[in-house]
């Protein structure tokens, strides 16, 4: 590792008033070792950090966003936890440094419980648009449905697009410095005066009638036509790598790519080893869970 980037202190976890990186889980060698309180009191949320990583197209700029809010600007809750926070850092050259230029807010989208609660989609990726250094993919979904978990049928998984050309900038000692300073109030209302960035829907996973046509689905059985849980990875690729050439600077011309989704399989095998293949490892779920990737031909707009 050449070089670590510290978030501002609002973002770092405190429990008890200090700092405190402890997972609410107690570790596997002391299974009896509790935190307490098991919720952080500020800062990243358990399980929530910072999901979301991307580079601008000219490589000059890093971008990273939480996963959903942080304690003091929603907390863990739903449909609280929506204003998530976007990281800018200028990267200075090969030296391995990184100046902190600008912080944004990206609210999450919501959708409906089958109790007919709220709930957040919180993301799991982001992706820089090659046509505008202030255009993401970002892929926000649900959790706890899909192949290997007791719920099979999704009811939110999107690649959608967010802006950040009409966005607040917030970075400042009054949202970053205190451990406990909030752009929004414990429900999630942003406080006055902060734009957040445009939230467009664009792609949705879980259309069936598409997913059918390569033999998948969302919902259903246990098998390996189900869709997995955790879709955390975007990337995409040019069709005709020339065509990026040809319509760069056409304003409205755009340029269609392959969009990649790929899905994380959290080591659910009943065929896994540990310890460089010393020990068996099978999980308690009893499934195995292959990664699956996904892919749409999209058309990205010229600037």
């Amino acid at each position: 590792m050449l070089h670590a980037i510290q978030p501002p202190n609002a973002y770092l976890p405190r429990r008890n008033g200090s700092l405190s990186f402890a997972s609410a889980d107690p570790p596997i060698y002391a299974p009896n070792d509790q935190v307490i309180p098991s919720a952080v009191q500020s800062g990243r949320v358990n399980n929530q950090g910072l999901e979301g990583l991307t580079i601008s197209p000219d490589g000059k700029t890093l971008y990273a966003l939480t996963q959903s809010a942080l304690s003091q600007d929603g907390g863990t809750g739903n449909p609280k936890r929506k204003q998530t926070r976007l990281l800018e850092y200028k990267l200075n050259g090969g030296g391995g440094k990184a100046t902190y230029t600008a912080e944004y807010v990206v609210t999450l989208p919501l959708f409906t419980a089958p109790d007919g609660s709220l709930k957040v989609a919180a993301q799991s990726e982001i992706l820089a648009l090659p046509n505008d250094a202030t255009q993401f993919l970002i892929l926000a979904r649900d959790s706890g449905a899909g192949h290997g978990q007791a719920t099979t049928q999704s009811l939110f998984r999107h690649a959608d697009v967010f802006d950040i050309s009409q966005a607040t900038n917030i970075k400042s000692a009054l949202y970053d410095d205190a451990p406990n300073a909030a752009i929004a109030d414990r429900n999630g209302t942003l406080k006055p005066g902060i734009v957040p960035a445009r939230y467009c829907p664009f792609l949705d996973f879980n259309v069936n009638s598409k997913l059918a046509k390569f033999g998948l689905r969302n919902g259903g059985a246990q098998d390996q036509s189900l869709l997995n849980e955790k879709w955390e990875g975007l990337g995409l690729v040019p069709v005709e790598p020339g065509e990026n050439k040809k319509n760069a600077g056409k304003k409205g011309e755009g340029t269609e790519y392959f969009l990649l989704a790929l899905s994380d399989n959290d080591f659910v095998t009943q065929n896994g080893f540990v310890n460089f293949g010393e020990i068996t490892y099978r999980d308690a779920s009893g499934f195995n869970l292959d990664t699956q990737a996904l892919v749409f031909r999209v058309r990205v707009a010229g600037t």
